[in-house]
């Protein structure tokens, strides 16, 4: 009889671990499943939309951006990524488009920007760049 007894405890446990171990293997795999995706979305960097046009040419595509990145910046790196040659004068808040894609500015005409579909009132190396932001850079007479 205390045999059986011993038996019945042993296997009960041995289910009693078993059970443990299944859940607790069970919830790590879950949470391991989960975690990459977690970490992807907060890797995952925001981007922009950038449109260069001229005429009836047009280059634009989406960008990813790191925090404070300007306008000019997103400009610069949208550029060197579709090899489009960029030239510019001034630095900072005060830099300004003196060419792009082979079409320089002169005294009546040049490259402006739009945010958005508005055409900020300072420049674009002051201009920061918010997620999902729609950047247009055109050439206009003034």
């Amino acid at each position: 009889m205390k045999t059986i007894y011993r038996v019945i405890i042993a296997l009960l446990a041995a289910a009693l671990l078993f059970g443990a171990g299944f859940w607790t293997g069970h919830q790590t795999a879950q949470n391991a499943a989960a975690k990459p995706a977690a970490r992807t979305a907060q890797t995952a960097a925001p981007s922009a939309f950038i449109s260069i046009k001229n005429g009836s040419h047009v280059q634009e595509g989406k960008i990813a951006f790191s925090k404070n990145e300007t306008v000019f910046s997103l400009l610069q790196k949208f550029s060197k990524k579709q090899h489009l040659e960029m030239s510019s004068s001034g630095s900072g808040k005060m830099v300004y488009v003196t060419s792009l894609n082979n079409k320089k500015a002169s005294k009546n005409a040049g490259w402006l920007f739009t945010v958005n579909g508005k055409q900020p009132n300072v420049g674009a190396g002051a201009v920061k760049v918010q997620k999902k932001d729609q950047i247009v850079w055109y050439y206009s007479k003034f």
